[in-house]
Parts: structure tokens; C-alpha cells; sequence
């Protein structure tokens, strides 16, 4: 079956802020919970994809410790993504896909408020992000996807840079194609012919 929509992650894919990230995570982590800072930052890392109240959890802390490292990520994080923009060769994979008439969407488990800051979010047709509760990747944004485009989960084609991503949305039926991280000219040629690949049902 043809792909008719294609969903992308954020951190690391489309945008590159992961390096941002996991330095200010690591700083709150140890003037918050007293972890040593190139601890905290593995930590985050391998922890990285899930919103931040999930990682805090994974990473056993809780209570107020959680709450006012959360706090703190939060305002960081704002400073970041008000100075960021979709990647240049992201842009023109979206403007290529949406030619083809695809649509173009963003999962992500930042929160909805910081995502709209980043200059060229708009140029997406779907941005689904965490809502600071329960709406996060996974099956939340693959509903609200399938459902307002009338697509079926083997039309939609998720693409990222994460293990853990990946097997998120494979699970729930997606097919997924992992990259080496931001866009280059190479990976968006590589990404269109994969595409294509898929329509003419030869993939893998």
C-alpha cells in the first residue's frame, strides 16, 4: 500500500537540539538530585525520546526534586527552542513530500507550547506534541493522525533517528525508517527513493 502521510520525530531528526538538551538536563540534574553531571547527562540521554516527567521517573526520582527539575528543564528548554528552526534539508523534504500530496507530520514529546516557537514548525500539516498529561507519542498521536487524514497505519511511514522511537510506532503497525540524524542533501535523496521504493512494493 502506498504511503500517504509521513510522520517525523523532532529532536535529532528534523531539529538539532538533543546536544542543547542534554546539557542543561545534566546541569539541573546534579544542582537538583545531587547526581554527578556526566552521569546525569548518559542518564538523560539513553533515557532520551520520553517526555521529561517520564525520564525523571525512569531515572527513580520523584516528589519535589522532579517537580522543580522539571520546572527548571522547561524554562531552559524555552530559551533553546525560541532560537531554533527546522533544519534546512528537513524543510526541503517536507516541501517535496507535500508535492507529492503527502502529509507531513511531527511527533514529539515536547511540550505543545515550546514546539510552536521553532521557526518553520508551520511548515508542517500536523504537529502533534505532549500535552503535559497524557497526549505523547505513540498511540495518542497516531490516532488523532489516522483519524483527521482517513489513513490506515500501513499508509503512514514514521521516520527518526531513535531506537526507541522506532519501536514505539513499529509496534502500533507503522513502518519506520531510522536515519543517521539531521537531514542532509544525501538523506533526503536517500528518504525519496526509500519512499518510492515502498509505493512500488519493494521494500526491504
Amino acid at each position: 500500500m502506498k504511503i500517504k502521510a509521513v510522520l517525523f520525530d523532532f529532536d535529532g531528526t528534523i531539529i538539532d537540539t538533543m546536544v542543547y538538551y542534554a546539557e542543561i538536563a545534566s546541569k539541573i540534574l546534579k544542582e537538583e538530585c545531587g547526581l554527578d553531571q556526566d552521569f546525569a547527562k548518559r542518564l538523560y540521554l539513553s533515557t532520551a525520546g520520553r517526555d521529561f516527567p517520564t525520564q525523571l521517573k525512569l531515572m527513580g526520582i520523584s516528589g519535589e526534586k522532579a517537580n522543580r527539575a522539571y520546572k527548571r528543564f522547561l524554562e531552559e528548554k524555552k530559551l533553546v527552542l525560541r532560537k531554533s528552526e527546522i533544519s534546512r534539508y528537513a524543510i526541503e523534504l517536507i516541501e517535496k513530500l507535500k508535492a507529492m500530496g503527502l502529509v507531513t507530520a511531527v511527533s514529539t514529546n515536547n511540550e505543545c507550547h515550546l514546539v510552536r516557537m521553532v521557526r518553520g514548525i508551520e511548515r508542517l500539516d500536523e504537529v502533534l506534541c505532549f500535552d503535559g498529561r497524557e497526549y505523547r507519542k505513540g498511540l495518542p498521536h497516531l490516532l488523532t493522525l489516522l483519524g483527521k487524514y482517513r489513513l490506515k497505519e500501513e499508509e503512514v511511514l514514521f521516520i527518526g533517528d531513535s531506537d526507541y522511537d522506532i519501536e514505539i510506532y513499529s509496534k502500533l503497525g507503522i513502518r519506520s525508517l531510522k536515519t543517521k540524524g539531521i537531514f542532509d542533501e544525501d538523506e533526503v535523496n536517500k528518504i525519496l527513493k526509500e519512499i518510492q521504493r515502498m509505493d512500488d512494493g519493494k521494500e526491504g
